[in-house]
């Protein structure tokens, strides 16, 4: 996984704005279909911690084999700047 300097820095003010040291990605299964949770959750015992363009990711087993090559970057949109992966 990589992460954008755009992102980055969108992460960084996030961080800054709530008191964390980093961010959880996380698969869960809604409606039977596997999604991609980002969220600012202490990591688990069973993740795996890195970090990646400055930022603290962590993440579980099932979210590392799905995001080995994926870009988080931002895109802008009417409401600002969202948080975007590319390459899923």
């Amino acid at each position: 996984m990589t992460i954008t300097t755009q992102a980055k820095y969108a992460l960084e003010e996030i961080l800054k704005e709530y008191g964390k040291e980093g961010i959880r990605l996380s698969i869960t299964n809604g409606d039977g279909d596997p999604e991609i949770a980002l969220s600012l959750d202490e990591p688990q015992p069973t993740d795996r911690i890195e970090t990646i363009n400055g930022i603290q990711v962590a993440m579980d087993e099932q979210a590392m084999a799905i995001l080995e090559n994926i870009m988080l970057d931002v895109e802008e949109t009417e409401e600002g700047l969202q948080l975007i992966l590319v390459g899923l």
